[in-house]
């Protein structure tokens, strides 16, 4: 179609007729031309020819318009400008959305499996049109380019990778709807094996109800896996995995724990189809530790699952006693990455190796002066009553005679004592104490006794017991002389030393350096941070990928942990999913809209005045 059928089917318009009155600027032009005197240089060689110039002055007044270019420059920018000011248009068919396409990209861990990722990429570049943007689908939408062109497109394309977290298609497709306000096309490339937020269909219906039109193109491809799919800390310390086998036959899975690359544990399960096993690792050590199955599956990311335990979280304890069969030793050595060494009155070690002292005895007079020192530098100790017990400076407490039964009583609620029941302790004798000054009650009984307290010793902290270990050989006979208390048959006995270690010493939770994809971690600042692939600098981090992260301040271990993306078999294929390989009709959709034509003519006008510019150059008039 030539130019004049175009302007014929769409003649031009304007959006501001008022600004054709500029045109009357022509007016002044012509008469400054008209006024504008010139000297004019005529031979007469006689008087005869006198009336025949006059008669050729009148015919070469509008002549001498057309012989003066800068007059015809001048008069054709007036004429532009006046144009421009009022705006023209012509209404023309323009495609929805500018050709736009957003490509929407599956990169969730299932994506990995039989190279699904690289071929949802060799689909995507057969949508690549004049102006796209590039969506990854991860647990959160990360918008890779906006409104490329197609080579740069094509060229992000081949640097993407799958990630390893589920995926929210939903959410992907209604940032695709805000970057097409006014139509174009949304290519979604996915397996669809699972997703988390809404159905892909709805946000499809909703893309389609605002002029958008949508495809979802399925990649499919191996289903057969046997997995980790779950993994946490028992309460004992011990580290728990759930193993699972999705294929429907049997399978024999070997299992290679590792930490910091030396071997641990060597061992096997045997799988039945469509089952699940639990497999723990005992007496984790601090450091990395690698789970890994030696299987030949589909998807290999989640056949390996990392811990990371810190090597702060290890304490040494030294438990002073005469009494071999004390259940709070006994307790305190059930407390994960905790090392209780015992030892008797007589043979004090040095104490500076250790983190908290216990004492149920009453040591010599130079081991006291030894625990003193040790405390008020910076040790922590914990004295827990015994019938030797002496009064010495560094308690809490003063102590008086032994009294008999009595109650027990929460006067302050603290860590120490949460989740215990020690109000139901049957106390059948006790030291009566009392409270020093700048110290600290927890628990009384009914007598007022100060039965559990705290203060600080020089720059170390003293806490005193008054529930006494039992003695003797059978420590649950209730005729036993030597049982001042039944609190060690308390079934939240150990979790009462558990916590009171923790308050102590601080508690490490290892859930801090351990994690899932898919969760985010805000920093201070803008760090650098190493991730198991690369290194970004960001102070929002997204965990997307299976290993170590290492952060500027410690590491942290990342694992899938998600049943529904190693279920490679569990597709659940939205309506209208096309196929790869498949040509998918793109019926373009066109709108009329107006298309703007003074930007056209202001670039007419500065072309002309540049002209005129080289004119007066030329002339010599500048």
């Amino acid at each position: 179609m030539s130019l004049l059928d175009v302007l014929y089917a769409n003649p031009v318009q304007f959006a501001n007729e008022i600004g054709l009155y500029a045109l009357l600027s022509i007016i002044p032009l012509i008469i400054i031309y008209l006024l504008r005197p010139r000297p004019l240089k005529i031979k007469i060689p006689s008087l005869m020819f006198l009336f025949d110039i006059e008669k050729k002055k009148r015919l070469n007044i509008f002549r001498k318009f057309l012989k003066d270019p800068l007059f015809l420059i001048q008069l054709l920018v007036l004429t532009i400008v006046s144009l421009a000011v009022a705006a023209p248009f012509i209404m023309a068919n323009e495609e929805a959305g500018g050709g736009h396409t957003v490509i929407i990209l599956d990169a969730s861990a299932s994506m990995q499996a039989d190279g699904k990722f690289g071929r949802a990429v060799a689909e995507a570049n057969k949508f690549v049109s004049a102006k796209n943007t590039i969506i990854l689908a991860e647990s959160v939408p990360v918008m890779v380019m906006k409104e490329a062109p197609s080579s740069s497109a094509s060229d992000a394309l081949k640097k993407l990778k799958a990630k390893a977290t589920s995926v929210d298609i939903s959410s992907a497709i209604l940032l695709g709807r805000r970057m097409l306000p006014e139509g174009g096309r949304i290519v979604v490339l996915s397996d669809f094996i699972s997703w988390s937020g809404d159905d892909p269909a709805i946000a499809k219906k909703l893309a389609e109800a605002n002029g958008i039109n949508t495809e979802f193109v399925t990649i499919s491809g191996r289903t057969d896996n046997i997995g980790i799919v779950n993994g946490w800390f028992e309460s004992n310390g011990d580290y728990r995995i759930i193993i699972k086998n999705f294929n429907t036959e049997a399978k024999d899975v070997k299992i290679d724990v590792t930490t910091d690359d030396k071997s641990v544990l060597s061992s096997s399960l045997s799988l039945k189809g469509q089952s699940s096993e639990y497999f723990s690792i005992s007496s984790l050590a601090p450091g990395t530790t690698k789970i890994s199955l030696n299987v030949d599956d589909a998807l290999s990311v989640d056949n390996n699952a990392y811990v990371i335990i810190p090597g702060s979280v290890k304490r040494g304890l030294l438990y002073i006693t005469d009494n071999e069969k004390s259940p709070s030793a006994v307790a305190l050595g059930l407390v994960p990455y905790t090392t209780v060494k015992k030892t008797d009155t007589k043979n004090i070690p040095s104490l500076s190796d250790y983190s908290v002292v216990f004492v149920s005895a009453q040591p010599s007079p130079e081991a006291v002066k030894t625990l003193s020192d040790y405390v008020s530098k910076g040790g922590n100790a914990v004295i827990i009553a015994s019938p030797e017990l002496k009064d010495m400076e560094m308690l809490p407490v003063e102590l008086d005679t032994i009294s008999n039964k009595t109650s027990l009583n929460i006067v302050q609620p603290g860590r120490i004592t949460s989740g215990i029941d020690i109000e139901k302790t049957d106390v059948k004798k006790h030291f009566k104490a009392r409270l020093k000054r700048g110290a600290v009650s927890l628990a009384e009984g009914g007598d007022k006794s100060v039965m559990l307290a705290y203060w600080k010793f020089g720059k170390g902290l003293v806490i005193y017991s008054g529930l006494a270990d039992p003695q003797g050989t059978n420590i649950y006979d209730p005729l036993n002389e030597k049982i001042w208390n039944d609190f060690h048959a308390n079934p939240a006995y150990p979790l009462f030393w558990k916590q009171m270690l923790e308050w102590i010493s601080g508690s490490l939770d290892v859930s801090e350096y351990n994690a899932k994809t898919g969760q985010f971690i805000k920093m201070p600042a803008t760090y650098a941070v190493k991730t198991p692939s690369d290194k970004v600098t960001t102070d929002l981090l997204l965990l997307d990928e299976v290993g170590i992260y290492e952060l500027p301040d410690k590491y942290i271990a990342v694992n899938l942990f998600d049943e529904r993306e190693s279920n490679l078999a569990g597709a659940v294929i939205p309506q209208a999913a096309g196929t790869p390989g498949k040509e998918i009709p793109y019926n373009v959709q066109t709108i009329r809209k107006p298309k703007n034509l003074d930007i056209y003519l202001i670039i007419g006008a500065m072309f002309l005045v540049f002209l005129e510019l080289v004119y007066l150059r030329w002339r010599g008039e500048l």
